[in-house]
């Protein structure tokens, strides 16, 4: 019988695969005699044909926690790709309502800047200012603050409250009577 013969009646009669079956180095002529499954199991009980232990997946203990929790420093703790777009973003975001608000940028130019924004066309807040200065988008701050002061409504006049009609006496007229 060959190796692979007797590998394979000894995986049938231990139920285990054929890949966990192993012969002793002395024993090899040995099994090459055997010709029946009785020899076989013969084999098994002397210790000369043997399976190996079976080692399964690893259990939860014995995994390594690799997870970005556990990384420190700056080699482990990078940030994916959607983090830093998401910082980029929002801080380019951020940085144009403040322009917004003080008037540097004029409102007709938000919607147009804001989806340059959300397209990535800029890699940072600078680049962004310089966009705005290179398109005569960008108001400098004093001439801003100059603007903002002439849109602001002077204060209203003070208008004189009126007299409440509790403050009054009220004159009933007695009507004649009908007879």
């Amino acid at each position: 019988m060959t190796a692979t013969t007797v590998k394979r009646l000894a995986a049938d009669i231990l139920k285990v695969g054929r890949n966990r079956i192993r012969i002793k180095e002395g024993e090899y002529a040995r099994a090459m005699e055997a010709l029946t499954r009785e020899d076989v199991k013969g084999l098994i009980e002397d210790g000369a044909v043997y399976s190996i232990r079976y080692v399964g997946p690893r259990t939860k203990p014995e995994r390594k926690r690799k997870g970005p929790g556990k990384r420190k420093g700056k080699k482990y703790s990078r940030k994916g790709k959607k983090e830093t777009w998401m910082e980029r973003i929002r801080s380019q975001r951020k940085y144009l309502a403040e322009l917004l608000k003080s008037g540097e940028v004029p409102a007709e130019y938000k919607r147009k800047v804001y989806l340059k924004i959300k397209g990535g066309s800029f890699r940072g807040k600078q680049a962004l200012v310089n966009y705005l200065k290179e398109n005569d988008m960008y108001v400098e701050k004093m001439k801003a603050e100059a603007k903002k002061a002439e849109e602001v409504p002077s204060p209203k006049k003070a208008v004189p409250k009126r007299e409440s009609a509790a403050k009054k006496p009220v004159k009933k007229e007695k009507k004649p009577e009908k007879k």
